[in-house]
């Protein structure tokens, strides 16, 4: 997913939130096939929150500490810059993927070895994230061009995981190219590769019980 327009982004986010509703609404009454609690279901929801106000959280930690005097800051100085409230919406944006991976869950919590790919699909998006949180020192730096680096890690993580020349109907620029792209972005591409190795490794581990049982 590209960088977004802000009338796209909140548009991106309004369509999270109301699936966010939907998929706990609807997966109130779902029910384990082997009776256990369906808790986990909601880690993908916890660990989109995490990595969305995390590292503005850890910015206003740093701030605090610049304040307080338990930190030196650096020779240019800190302040409480926009990019401490305007980040966790864009990196909510970019994080669509964990809001996909609790609806599935929620609403397919039996599917396959849903659980084990929650997991895995959480890790690898979470192993993603973690440059995020290395970004909270420039968010409340002086710095004049303190907001580059910002931009460029977000580019990076946004970018489709794409080689070569594309048709032009599918230019990233379009709806069509959006729809198409964004799902190879880094973040959502790492998840399903992790829900789909999750699902084969749970198959896989299933088989060899599925014979001994018939036998």
């Amino acid at each position: 997913m590209l960088l977004l327009s802000d009338t796209f982004k909140y548009s991106i986010l309004a369509v999270m939130l109301l699936a966010i509703v939907l998929a706990y609404w609807k997966g109130r009454n779902a029910v384990s096939a082997n009776g256990q609690s369906l808790a986990w279901t909601q880690v993908p929801l916890i660990a989109f929150l995490t990595v969305s106000v995390g590292p503005s959280a850890v910015a206003i930690l740093i701030y605090l500490g610049y304040k307080l005097g338990l930190l030196q800051p650096g020779p240019k100085g800190y302040h409480f810059s926009i990019f401490v409230t305007g980040l966790p919406l864009d990196f909510a944006a970019m994080n669509w993927g964990f809001v996909a991976l609790y609806l599935t869950c929620r609403l397919l919590p039996n599917f396959g070895s849903a659980r084990l790919a929650m997991w895995l699909s959480t890790i690898a998006m979470s192993f993603v994230n973690v440059p995020l949180f290395f970004l909270a020192p420039e968010m409340v730096s002086n710095v004049f061009d303190a907001g580059q680096g910002i931009g460029v890690v977000q580019a990076m993580l946004s970018m489709p995981v794409w080689f070569g020349p594309y048709p032009k109907f599918l230019d990233p620029d379009s709806v069509i190219g959006f729809l198409v792209f964004a799902p190879l972005a880094p973040m959502p591409f790492l998840g399903l590769v992790g829900w789909l190795a999750g699902q084969f490794v749970g198959r896989a581990a299933s088989s060899p019980k599925r014979k001994t049982v018939r036998s």
